[in-house]
C-alpha cells in the first residue's frame, strides 16, 4: 500500500518534492496543497501588496524580470 504524502506549498521546492514522489506511484500517494491562485512561489511576481481578496497578506517574488523556459 502506498504511503499518503501531502507536500504543502507549490513553490519550487514543493513542485520538485511532488515530481519526485509522483515518480514512484507504488511507494507515495501525493497531493500538493496551495495557498494561492497559482503555483511557482518565487517565481511569480506581481506589484500588489497589502492583502488579498481573502484577507490574506499578498506573497510576491523579488524577480520583477525572472523570465523561465519552463
Amino acid at each position: 500500500m502506498a504511503k499518503r504524502v501531502a507536500v504543502i506549498g507549490a513553490g519550487a521546492a514543493g513542485l520538485c518534492a511532488v515530481r519526485h514522489l509522483s515518480a514512484s506511484p507504488e511507494i507515495f500517494s501525493v497531493v500538493c496543497y496551495e495557498l494561492g491562485p497559482t503555483v511557482g512561489g518565487t517565481w511569480n511576481y506581481t506589484d500588489r501588496t497589502g492583502k488579498d481578496e481573502n484577507g490574506l497578506p499578498i506573497q510576491s517574488s523579488m524577480y520583477k524580470n525572472l523570465r523561465s523556459v519552463a
